[in-house]
């Protein structure tokens, strides 16, 4: 007989399961409103700052949105989303991964291009050896490449010698951590991908700015068809 370990769960994990399965039985559509916030804590019978919480992890999925003085709702899906009637939460959560990869095509391209502009030796040196150590090491849980990859991501980002932009690239990347980690699980796509970062880091050592950025590009645009 086996007895599975009992784990404490915290409030706000318990409204956004709440929240989720009112989106999943179509009870909350996207774009639909929220309750305010301090009627909805009542109804809740929890404190505000743990509805917040609640709030913070279903908006960094994507799930959610605020707008400032309005309120907060349910996000509405890209045309490009390709709704998924069966799954709306993975509709709105595909939705929001698209979003974060066109805002980083942005501004990914230009540190790219400046990375391969004002890198030194010492930052081509990092950046390579970023690439070897995510490329390199066998047996990796996917957590383990998620990080190594973000290591080469901030190694370029560095290299533009602007400290703005690494700490946006840090922030996109780890909103999109669930999803890389997924990536990693697609027959063929490590290697396509040890493909792409290859050749974004050869263009940053030759110093051509033009190269490096069609190379992101490709890089960015490869990740949104794969999710999609």
């Amino acid at each position: 007989m086996k007895f599975r370990k009992i784990t404490p769960v915290r409030l706000y994990e318990n409204v956004i399961e709440q929240i989720m399965n009112l989106i999943k039985n179509n009870e909350l559509k996207p774009g639909d409103k929220l309750p305010p916030e301090r009627e909805l804590a009542a109804k809740l019978s929890i404190s505000r700052g743990s509805l917040r919480e609640a709030f913070r992890v279903l908006e960094s999925r994507g799930l959610i949105k605020s707008k400032p003085g309005g309120g907060r709702f349910v996000r509405e899906i890209r045309k490009n989303g390709r709704n998924n009637t069966e799954n709306i939460i993975l509709s709105l959560e595909k939705s929001s991964i698209l979003e974060l990869l066109e805002a980083r095509e942005m501004f990914e391209v230009e540190i790219v291009e400046l990375a391969a502009q004002r890198a030194t030796a010492e930052d081509i040196e990092l950046i390579e050896r970023a690439l070897n150590k995510m490329n390199d090491e066998k047996g990796l849980k996917n957590d383990e490449k998620t990080q190594f990859d973000t290591g080469f991501h901030l190694a370029i980002a560095s290299a533009s010698h602007n400290f703005v932009f690494a700490n946006i690239i840090k922030l996109h990347l780890d909103l999109l951590k669930d999803t890389r980690e997924k990536t990693w699980k697609i027959p063929g796509r490590k290697e396509e991908q040890y493909q792409e970062h290859q050749a974004i880091f050869q263009a940053i050592k030759e110093h051509n700015s033009k190269k490096a950025g069609e190379a992101i590009l490709r890089h960015l645009r490869t990740i949104g068809k794969v999710i999609v």
